[in-house]
C-alpha cells in the first residue's frame, strides 16, 4: 500500500499536494485560519499572523493585516467559504501564493519580527521565518 506521507525536498519552492480541498473553516481572531478539507480525512491550515493581499478575481486588490485591521476588514476572508484551493506555493524567500478555483489570491511574504504565515498538514507543517526563509517540519527527506 503506498504510503499517504507528504515528501517535500529540504529546499523550495514547495508545491503542496492539496488541489481541491474546500474551505469549510475560516477562523478570526489572531491569527486568521483557513482550513480546508480533501479526501480521507486530510486537511491544511493556512495561517496568517499578520499581512498579506487578497486579490479578486477582477485584480481588485485588498492589503490586510490580520494583527491590526478590524473583523469588519477582514471580512472579506469569509467569501472563501466552500471555495476549493487550486494551488498552494511557498518560496524559500518565505512568498506564499494560495490560489483559490474561484480565482482569488491571497499572497504572503516574511515579516522582520515574527512568523507570518504557516501551512500545515498531514505529517508536515511551513512556516515563514522572520526576515524571509521557510521552517520545514516533517515531510521531508533525511
Amino acid at each position: 500500500m503506498p504510503s499517504s506521507r507528504l515528501t517535500l525536498d529540504s529546499e523550495g519552492p514547495w508545491d503542496l499536494p492539496v488541489e481541491g480541498f474546500e474551505v469549510l473553516q475560516v477562523t478570526f481572531g489572531y491569527p486568521i485560519f483557513i482550513v480546508a478539507y480533501g479526501p480521507d480525512g486530510a486537511s491544511v491550515t493556512i495561517q496568517f499572523e499578520g499581512a498579506f493581499e487578497v486579490v479578486e478575481p477582477g485584480g481588485a486588490r485588498r492589503k490586510l493585516d490580520a494583527s491590526t485591521d478590524s473583523w469588519e476588514e477582514m471580512s472579506i476572508v469569509l467569501s472563501l467559504r466552500h471555495d476549493h484551493l487550486h494551488s498552494v506555493q511557498a518560496e524559500d524567500s518565505a512568498a506564499l501564493a494560495v490560489e483559490f478555483r474561484s480565482g482569488r489570491r491571497i499572497a504572503a511574504g516574511p515579516t522582520a519580527g515574527y512568523e507570518n504565515w504557516q501551512v500545515s498538514g498531514r505529517d508536515f507543517s511551513l512556516v515563514s521565518l522572520p526576515g524571509g526563509g521557510v521552517a520545514l517540519f516533517g515531510g521531508h527527506e533525511t
